[in-house]
């Protein structure tokens, strides 16, 4: 598992480590489903607040269109200079608590999907991941004044805490390559969960870092994670603050504003109060109680490699 590999350069130091652990791991992928920053937002928040170690680097030179994501250049004093090259790098890290999970953070494969996703379902297999958490940021018709709005996604019925009695019927979206691993590991009996946030729509790939932290706690309750939020917390304050005085310099900013607000208000009506973090947790940990419980006795399915 920490030879070579086609699509990624091992870093063998870190695999012993993780034997017996069964760790999470967290796909924070930015491009395609990425509204507000949220992924780049949380993982770069994870690795200032978390120790870490990378344990499998990817090629992008083979995984990246570069008609459609095409490098930047930095001009100054009279020449072009590149900035550091992006990277998608597998890290195994330690939270506040001295908890291990994993995170694979950068930007997502633009090409040969079905390699990549072949190779992550290798190292899921290989580093015994208990359950995949994939995040994605979507563009909605919400405002910034109000809790940014979380819900989940999953095969298995348990793994849905928030309600989603307001929708109905199905629909068929493009695919992020998150998404994307995240279907191909449910089809090979592996647990996933996808987080959605709500970012409103206005702010495009501008940053938010309420959808962020929303995110983040999401994160930390259902994965059993101190994730050490307070830095984020403070970051969201004084992002609100800039935002408010955009909206409000932008014709028509406040009237479209209020108009999302009482959208928001009757739609939170209409679904009810959200879970608590608190109560999001601990539906979680007796799920993943009994879950461990059938592995251990042999009284559930076992993953296809």
């Amino acid at each position: 598992m920490s030879g070579s590999h086609p699509l990624y350069r091992s870093h063998p130091d870190g695999w012993g480590e993780l034997g017996g652990k069964r760790p999470v791991l967290l796909l924070l992928l930015d491009g395609a489903g990425s509204a507000g920053e949220v992924q780049q937002i949380v993982g770069d928040h994870l690795l200032g607040q978390c120790d870490h170690r990378p344990l499998a680097r990817f090629d992008l030179d083979l995984l990246t269109q570069y008609a459609d994501r095409r490098p930047m250049l930095d001009f100054e004093d009279g020449h072009f200079t590149r900035p550091p090259a992006p990277e998608l790098v597998l890290y195994a890290m330690t939270d506040a608590a001295g908890e291990t999970f994993l995170a694979l953070i950068g930007p997502e494969p633009m090409l040969l999907w079905e390699r990549a996703v072949a190779a992550m379902t290798e190292l899921i297999v290989g580093l015994d991941v208990r359950l995949t958490v994939n995040l994605t940021g979507l563009p909605m018709r919400v405002p910034h004044t109000r809790p940014a709005q979380v819900f989940t996604h999953s095969a298995e019925p348990e793994l849905v805490l928030q309600p989603w009695e307001a929708f109905s019927g199905s629909l068929s979206v493009i695919a992020t390559f998150g998404a994307y691993l995240e279907t191909v590991l449910e089809e090979k009996g592996h647990r996933t969960l996808g987080i959605d946030v709500c970012v409103p729509y206005y702010l495009g790939k501008s940053e938010h870092m309420a959808s962020a932290l929303a995110a983040l706690e999401v994160i930390q309750a259902t994965c059993g994670l101190n994730l050490a939020p307070g830095e984020l917390e403070e970051r969201a304050l004084v992002n609100r603050a800039e935002i408010d005085a955009q909206v409000t310099a932008t014709e028509n900013g406040p009237a479209v504003v209020s108009i999302l607000e009482s959208n928001y208000d009757e739609f939170r009506t209409l679904v009810g109060d959200l879970p608590s973090a608190d109560e999001l947790a601990a539906e979680f940990e007796r799920f993943l109680a009994e879950q461990d419980r059938r592995r251990d006795t042999g009284d559930g399915d076992t993953p296809e490699g």
